[in-house]
């Protein structure tokens, strides 16, 4: 799983092809805080990051350090920073224009926004006050994690999505902008009386989209959704949609707006009044709307009858009809065919849970668990008709449901966060009409020790290929880290514990 990957058992390539190397040794002597890619809406990567604590300054000040490399690892600029020792870095992104982080001060009870450009200068902070009471909600959701609080808008700002106190709980979405335009702000109203949360789902340099949820309290199994298109240049909304249970249920997953500047919403549709927290799914849908809100065409595809038709056996041998399939991004090709870039998976029930030996991701015990397989991927035309299903083999990963009563894709949802599926990333080049889908395939293998590779699967003129890397375990001191890199390549982070050294390499895959 991912976060196995990045948090507990990180990895080396053993294949080196045409490396670039770099040793980072002068900041091994600090605390290394946070560091990253530094990556455009096509995931293409145009550098890297190191964010870590320098000294200890007089009255509780820390001076930190902020490293910035291209994608070629040379240097751009290295540039101190001085902060409270009570502020933590909650997250990160870029949009070609600087990179911006999001700090929060638990003590001070406040946000920090703050962005260097491409030269390493930094900009004007940006203070947010937080109460104690939303401080409180924003520890639960960041626990969680499901809770993104930077969103890049390529070449024009960034969206910072905050809790708000209202009479029980809002959010607020604050656009940034560096290119010279305006900001704004856009709220849940001050007099709500329900939880409000907002999860934004697609950002462009047209519109905003996101997820809306409702709920009367913590403990409602009753979930309202609506989704709100929000211009990107002036924060006004364009319009609202609510898919609710009584009349037409759907679990909203994906956006983008095509070239025309029309909205299109993508999910799962259930049952007139079904709950889709605990309610299974009957297949998927696209919705294409005008930027008035208006329907231009609405698409069912049924798992029963079109998707579980069309969908091999999985590689298990085990029959489609028992599967889901979650999905992650969806890319648009010359040809106008969209790919949804996905992962099957079923709710099966966990020997290990029932014995009482794991725990999901909360610390409960958990009965159930999603078996995460193979990799999918669907092609739809221009309408958004189903054309096609192309399944790639993968092992298998089991992740610990985090409510067992309820429904596969919220699970699935949920567990997203946590990183429990095996997709990595999808890099696009535009230039020769390819997309690359990166996994982690854990391969396991009869009368020898299992394997683990870097799966990538491209498209390229209508055609897909594969190919793979095997990789290593950590080994004794050393640990490594494996970051996206520019198209082809991965990068990875060497840190010798002993010999306190930090290397990076970016190898190129074997992909012609």
């Amino acid at each position: 799983m991912k976060k196995l990957l990045t948090l507990t058992c990180l990895f080396m390539l053993s294949i080196v092809l045409n490396a670039q190397e770099k040793s980072l040794n002068e900041i091994t002597s600090f605390k290394l805080k946070n560091s990253g890619s530094m990556m455009d809406k096509n995931n293409d990567v145009d550098g890297y990051y190191f964010y870590y604590q320098i000294d200890k300054l007089k009255k509780g000040m820390r001076e930190y350090g902020i490293k910035i490399l291209d994608n070629n690892l040379n240097d751009i600029a290295t540039k101190s920073y001085i902060d409270n020792k009570n502020t933590v870095l909650a997250d990160s992104k870029f949009n070609n224009q600087a990179l911006m982080f999001a700090m929060i001060n638990t003590k001070e009870k406040k946000y920090k926004l703050v962005s260097f450009d491409r030269q390493g200068n930094q900009g004007k902070d940006i203070v947010i006050s937080v109460n104690k009471k939303e401080m409180k909600w924003l520890g639960y959701m960041l626990k969680a994690g499901n809770f993104n609080m930077l969103f890049p808008v390529d070449n024009k700002g960034f969206i910072f999505n905050y809790i708000r106190d209202n009479k029980k709980l809002g959010y607020g979405l604050k656009y940034i902008a560096t290119d010279g335009g305006s900001s704004w702000d856009y709220n849940s109203p001050d007099d709500t009386k329900e939880i409000m949360t907002i999860n934004p789902i697609e950002v462009n340099e047209e519109v905003l989209v996101a997820l809306q949820a409702s709920k009367k309290s913590a403990l409602s199994q009753t979930i309202k959704f609506k989704v709100l298109v929000i211009d990107i240049k002036t924060g006004k909304l364009l319009f609202e949609k609510e898919f609710d249970r009584e009349n037409n249920p759907r679990l909203i997953t994906n956006a983008f707006l095509t070239d025309d500047k029309k909205v299109v919403l993508l999910g799962e549709y259930f049952e007139k009044g079904d709950n889709i927290i605990k309610s299974k799914s009957l297949g998927l849908f696209s919705q294409i709307n005008d930027l008035s809100g208006n329907i231009v065409s609405d698409n069912k595809v049924s798992w029963k009858d079109e998707i579980n038709k069309m969908m091999p056996v999985e590689s298990d041998g085990k029959n489609p009809k028992r599967g889901y399939v979650y999905f992650h991004d969806m890319i648009r090709t010359q040809t106008g065919s969209f790919y949804c870039i996905g992962e099957k998976y079923r709710k099966t029930a966990s020997l290990t849970g029932i014995l009482g030996l794991t725990a999901n991701a909360n610390g409960q015990r958990a009965v159930t668990q999603l078996t995460i397989t193979d990799a999918a991927i669907f092609e739809f035309d221009n309408k958004f008709e189903l054309k096609d299903i192309k399944v790639f083999k993968k092992g298998k990963s089991r992740a610990p449901s985090i409510i067992d009563v309820g429904s596969p894709q919220l699970n699935a949802h949920a567990l997203k966060a946590y990183g429990a599926f095996d997709y990595e990333f999808t890099q696009i080049d535009k230039d020769r009409d390819r997309f690359y889908s990166n996994f982690i395939d854990y391969e396991r293998l009869k009368g020898e020790k299992n394997k683990l590779a870097f799966k990538t699967i491209m498209y390229n003129e209508g055609e897909f290929s594969e190919d793979k890397i095997y990789l290593q375990k950590d080994s004794g001191k050393i640990k490594f880290r494996v970051l996206p890199a520019k198209l082809g390549h991965i990068m990875l982070v060497e840190y010798n514990k002993k010999e306190k050294t930090i290397d990076l390499h970016i190898e190129k895959l074997n992909l012609q």
